[in-house]
């Protein structure tokens, strides 16, 4: 029997003997359970999407709005930041025309473009420069600003022929307060050279041209090298160039899905509003490239010249490709402080330019061969205004304005500093402590110097040291030291608003005295220098007489005295005559402060820093300061000190700085510690300066020739730059009158005196006639029945022998007569401040006997000097016939 194959079904033999397999459909029939859930699983999917689609639309949208929101209202307006007070250009103002068009630079101005993101633009001509402000920003199309020997000559607009002052857009100082940025310049898309646009492009977004703020290639690529090179780390970005102006703009750098999304989507309406050149500039200026010497570096311009010290149109390919190998990670690829890594990092940025065909092999061989060599930077140089920051900072944590992460990033901070004086600041700041630091014999002398608008409490400058790398002690704010003789003009403020007149004389001579039962204090004039007569009360302040000031303390009350310097914002001092020579500790911000209220007509003011605080994605306004000032001395009582401290300048202790001032009315005291002190004003600026050393050791130097010299440098450079912040004279108040006095009497100066000067007092203080003592006296004897005429007989009397008898009196500069308490301590401007406990005899009874000796000789000295000017007063009385006769109350 044969074998038989049996065949499957759905298989045959062909005739040709192949084997036929019939395909049979295959039956996919599907229970309706099963079809149900199919279908519903497809309508879950498909209203995912629409509802995925329809959120990111409608996110788009929002994004889209608040894009066209801030370029609306400027899109470098709309940065998070603090922002300095806008820069002010005035008529007459020293500044030439490359000065201001880096000013512009620096306030977000772009040359000759007429894009709208900038804050602006602006077209140069020879002698003058066009500013166009962005549309719908300012009441001007166009402002004129012409230049002539340095100067702005006229300022004139579309609407206007003749402008006094145009204030610019405000300068960002930085965006984040552990970084404090150096100067900046604004870049258009043609102002970038070529090399460094290449340089970008090839290491950070090849296609840049071609996509539309999204690279999907990029991304792809990007992933497909993580996944290859296994090191858990990407070497490669997928972000575009748009998309990181975003996230440096707008968003925090925490890397999340979430962020991620809002950077797409933000990028994308980006690139439909803005050029891709607009895009790319603003790029290149916002792009953060690290610090160096405590400076940090925003933008290619700033990279360029802090790391080469050069323009950046003049960098070499090499110097471009290491700025551009930086974005990637500014602290690993510092060139200062880690070079290797850096030229690496450089090598890879050329290679890449090579292989996108952008320069030849040769030339790539010959960049790589160079070395990386950076150029000197000195950091405070270079800083703007890092202890101006410091101090905006700490004032928002005072007035408890916080934000969690997300609402930081769109809060601006608008403070008060004037740049221009900023600078000023600390140029005249730096040179002086180098000039004090070369005559040092030890350590290194610091400083600060604070300038403030008198009438609003706007803090325009601050330096708190010579260096912020160096020491970030704000010694403008945070250094408390004792003001020696600036202290002295509160004295006599307190003693005029008691009623004292400011001709009123007194004993320019040693005196001792009594504080409390036991103690005593016996102050000494600097040098031991007196003049041994009496003196009137404003020249106690004008030539800085300590012991008529203290007598002055002590006559209009301690007491008083301290309660009206706790009025003016300064630490109330204990109640011990040596408080009247500034020995209660304060802070150059204090004591500016305080001499505010005599530059603002008795009105002191509160200082701050910060004007406004914003939400830039809300526009509210969460801190809008307002000027803030209160009454605490009668507007002419402020004036009558003004007079004084002007002839202090004029022809006392500060006379050296008169010079430098033209048509420019300035007022100011000297104080000497164991620091040197100047603080002054014009009728718009107030300005102290301290210097001293950190340990508080001897400077050995006056105020006059330690902190003057950089006020005066300081005041002079101010004023050239704002001529509104000088001023000819001080507001006079109505009731203030202007006499010729003679000096000694404080009368009426008369034809006989030998010398007079002028002087600015309430009428209530204006001498009543003309001065007695240097007028021919006649004695009045009485009426002669002999005398044919019936006339007065009238004797003269020898006025010149009294005068001597005072001039023969022993003079305590000849007899050296001092305290022996070993416990009184001398400072260097002669100010004897009293030891712990203030009771000089407690512990020394030889001590005790020596000091009572000479206290009571020198006490007699002065008893003889009364008696002798009381007669010679007695001969002036209105008992005598004088021509003119002598006021009653001298």
């Amino acid at each position: 029997m044969a074998a038989q194959i049996t065949l499957p079904s759905g298989r045959a033999i062909s005739q040709t003997g192949r084997l036929v397999v019939h395909r049979q459909p295959i039956s996919l029939a599907l229970s309706p359970t099963l079809r149900l859930a199919f279908k519903i699983g497809l309508i879950v999917i498909a209203a995912a999407l629409l509802i995925t689609f329809g959120k990111a639309y409608y996110d788009y949208r929002e994004f889209a709005g608040f894009i066209d929101q801030q370029i609306a209202a400027g899109f470098l307006r709309s940065h998070a930041g603090f922002y300095a007070a806008p820069r002010i250009i005035e008529r007459g103002a020293k500044i030439n025309q490359q000065q201001l068009i880096t000013a512009l630079q620096q306030a977000g101005y772009g040359r000759e473009t007429s894009s709208n993101i900038w804050n602006g633009s602006f077209q140069t001509n020879d002698n003058s420069i066009l500013i166009f402000p962005r549309k719908g920003s300012d009441a001007h199309d166009w402002i004129k600003v012409n230049f002539g020997q340095e100067r702005v000559v006229s300022l004139t607009a579309n609407d206007q022929s003749n402008l006094a002052s145009y204030a610019l857009e405000p300068e960002l100082l930085t965006e984040d307060t552990a970084n404090k940025l150096g100067e900046r310049k604004t870049l258009t898309f043609e102002e970038i050279p070529q090399v460094m646009i290449q340089a970008i492009l090839a290491i950070e977004d090849r296609r840049f041209f071609q996509h539309s703020g999204l690279d999907f290639r990029g991304i792809g690529r990007a992933a497909i090298d993580h996944f290859k090179s296994g090191s858990g780390r990407y070497r490669q970005g997928g972000s575009t160039i748009t998309q990181q102006l975003v996230k440096n703009t707008y968003l925090s750098s925490e890397k999340t899905l979430r962020r991620k999304y809002n950077e797409a989507l933000i990028a994308l309406a980006l690139e439909n509003r803005l050029s891709k050149q607009d895009i790319f500039s603003l790029y290149c200026n916002e792009v953060y490239l690290g610090q160096r010497a405590g400076v940090g570096v925003r933008g290619v311009a700033q990279a360029a010249k802090v790391y080469f010290g050069k323009d950046l149109k003049d960098v070499s390919l090499a110097e471009a490709a290491t700025i551009a190998g930086m974005i990637q990670s500014p602290g690993r690829y510092s060139p200062d402080r880690n070079p290797d890594a850096t030229r690496a990092r450089r090598d890879v940025v050329i290679a890449a330019m090579r292989q996108e065909g952008m320069i030849a092999e040769d030339v790539e061989r010959f960049a790589s061969a160079q070395a990386i060599n950076l150029a000197p930077f000195e950091g405070s140089k270079n800083e703007l205004a890092p202890y101006y920051v410091d101090s905006v900072d700490r004032a928002m944590d005072t007035a408890r304005v916080s934000f969690d992460d997300d609402a930081e990033q769109s809060i601006r901070v608008q403070t008060t500093i004037d740049p221009d004086l900023q600078t000023a600041a600390e140029n005249a700041l730096r040179h002086q402590l180098e000039l004090v630091g070369k005559n040092a014999k030890r350590g290194t002398p610091q400083g600060a110097i604070v300038a403030i608008d008198p009438h609003t409490g706007n803090v325009l400058a601050m330096v708190g040291g010579r260096s912020y790398a160096e020491s970030q002690l704000n010694r403008a704010t945070d250094a408390k030291r004792q003001p020696g003789s600036v202290f002295k003009p509160f004295v006599y403020a307190a003693a005029l608003e008691g009623g004292l007149s400011p001709l009123r004389t007194f004993l320019d001579a040693p005196q001792t005295f009594q504080n409390g039962y036991k103690a005593t204090y016996a102050p000494a004039n600097y040098g031991n220098s007196y003049s041994m007569h009496e003196v009137l009360m404003r020249e106690g302040l004008v030539r800085s007489l300590n012991v008529v000031t203290v007598e002055l303390a002590i006559s209009t009350g301690l007491s008083r005295v301290a309660n009206f310097a706790a009025d003016f914002g300064l630490p109330k001092p204990a109640p011990y005559p040596a408080l009247a020579l500034g020995t209660t500790e304060v802070t150059p911000l204090q004591i500016a402060a305080a001499y505010a209220a005599f530059a603002n007509g008795g009105k002191a003011i509160v200082p701050t820093v910060v004007r406004r605080v914003s939400d830039t994605n809300t526009g509210e306004i969460i801190v809008d300061e307002r000027p803030q000032s209160k009454r605490v001395i009668r507007e002419s009582t402020a004036y009558m000190i003004t007079d004084m401290l002007s002839d202090v300048i004029k022809r006392g202790t500060a006379r050296r700085a008169q010079i430098s001032f033209k048509n420019v009315a300035v007022a100011g005291k000297t104080g000497t510690s164991r620091d040197g002190w100047f603080v002054g004003y014009t009728p718009n600026l107030v300005c102290a300066v301290w210097i001293g050393f950190d340990d508080n050791k001897q400077l050995g130097l006056t105020g006059a020739e330690a902190a003057l010299p950089a006020w005066t440098d300081f005041i002079r450079e101010a004023v050239a730059i704002r001529p509104s912040l000088g001023g000819t004279s001080f507001p006079k108040p109505a009731d203030i009158i202007t006499v010729r006095i003679d000096p000694e009497s404080g009368a009426l100066a008369g034809p006989s005196c030998p010398s007079s000067i002028v002087v600015s007092v309430a009428q209530k203080f204006a001498p009543a006639g003309e001065c007695w003592k240097h007028a021919p006296l006649y004695y009045e004897t009485g009426v002669s029945e002999d005398y044919e005429t019936n006339s007065n007989i009238e004797e003269e009397v020898d006025a010149d022998r009294l005068q001597e008898q005072l001039r023969s009196v022993p003079d305590a500069r000849d007899s050296r007569i001092k305290p022996g308490n070993p416990d009184v301590k001398s400072s260097t401007d002669g100010n004897q401040t009293p030891g712990i406990g203030m009771d000089y005899s407690a512990n020394d009874r030889d001590a005790n006997r020596r000091q009572q000796a000479g206290t009571q000789e020198r006490n007699g000295q002065t008893r003889e000097i009364r008696r002798t000017q009381s007669e010679l007063n007695r001969v002036g009385r209105p008992t005598l016939v004088t021509s003119p006769r002598p006021p009653s109350d001298h």
